[in-house]
């Protein structure tokens, strides 16, 4: 079975909620799911990585806005698709991983965002084995042992580490690549910053497989990913 994104809707207003889920779901891509309050949203943020979170601007509190735009939440949102009405709400949300539609607006065009948001993400980050029971799901951020059903949850960082690595999984990489690639800098990045990425991600990953032995840096100033079977 195919896998599918995770998409989540936050609409104080049941009858457009309902809606939205009803036409989200005919993409037959989307786990689709639909909020009404602010409990219940940020207990399933809590619960789940989200692909694409779709939400009303204008009904996020201050409060709530820092929560998901600032806080712990924004490294388990991969995209967020807001809508907003021009004549009651500042639009001050500066982040590119942020589509804004100005209401009002036709479904069709939401859904349109949608795909485009969705077909890039398949683009750039397509369903990994990194073993046959250890699966890499980039646009979930997110490590799963298939036997065990171990789930590790990965901040930004560490996703676009692994997965760069993997990609890169028969050369050896520079310090100087690696932190361009995640970074967008060179040496003006500490070595420490970098080893303390690898160091939470080889625990993230021994976690999920702890089966597994993994090795990120080759001791020589550059890094690979490789892993084998412990023996028992």
């Amino acid at each position: 079975m195919e896998e599918k994104f995770i998409l989540l809707i936050y609409e104080k207003e049941l009858k457009l909620n309902q809606i939205l889920q009803e036409q989200i779901s005919r993409l037959n891509i989307y786990e689709v799911y639909g909020v009404t309050d602010e409990k219940k949203l940020l207990e399933l943020l809590e619960q789940m990585n989200t692909s694409i979170l779709v939400l009303n601007l204008n009904k996020l509190n201050e409060s709530l806005k820092n929560i998901i735009l600032n806080h712990k939440f924004y490294n388990r949102i991969n995209k967020i698709l807001g809508y907003y009405n021009k004549n009651n709400y500042q639009l001050d949300i500066n982040k590119e991983e942020i589509t804004a539609l100005e209401k009002p607006f036709k479904i069709v065009h939401l859904v349109d965002e949608l795909e485009k948001l969705s077909n890039l993400k398949i683009q750039e980050y397509p369903t990994t084995l990194l073993m046959e029971h250890l699966k890499f799901l980039p646009y979930e951020k997110v490590l799963i042992n298939l036997k065990t059903k171990n789930k590790e949850h990965l901040t930004e960082k560490e996703n676009k580490l692994l997965y760069y690595l993997y990609s890169n999984k028969n050369s050896e990489i520079k310090k100087n690549d690696l932190l361009n690639e995640i970074w967008g800098v060179s040496e003006s990045l500490n070595t420490h910053t970098l080893e303390t990425h690898l160091y939470r991600l080889r625990r993230k990953l021994y976690k999920a497989a702890p089966e597994l032995s993994f090795l990120l840096s080759n001791g020589n100033g550059s890094y690979t990913l490789k892993f084998k079977l412990m023996s028992n």
